[in-house]
């Protein structure tokens, strides 16, 4: 994309864009919350806003965002879509079992 190699021990700049698209996969609104509450570090060049791509993937890392969307102090840690468990393998297999067989007996239904 428009990567930027800056010389020195700065590391690769990344746009606001990339890091919530490719890196984050989350809503480039998102990335400014996390800009405004001191979670992500930005970097000014002029007009331009970029993030080092190395406090991109620790945030990536981190399991304790912060979670500003609910209240209560027993809050889980956020952890995104990325990391979302599915369902165990018996609840899925139950759930398909019922509806093949729903879908069985209306086909019997239908046809009688």
């Amino acid at each position: 994309m428009h990567d930027i190699q800056l010389s020195g021990s700065m590391g690769r700049f990344i746009t606001r864009i990339e890091a919530a698209e490719i890196y984050l996969r989350c809503h480039v609104a998102t990335v400014d919350r996390y800009v405004a509450e001191g979670v992500l570090p930005k970097y000014k060049f002029g007009r331009k806003t970029l993030f080092l791509l190395e406090d991109v993937l620790k945030l990536v890392i981190r399991a304790d965002v912060p979670d500003t969307g609910s209240s209560g102090s027993s809050r889980l840690p956020r952890r995104g879509r990325a990391s979302s468990q599915a369902l165990p393998v018996v609840l899925e297999t139950l759930v398909f079992v019922v509806m093949a067989v729903v879908l069985l007996v209306r086909f019997i239904m239908l046809h009688y």
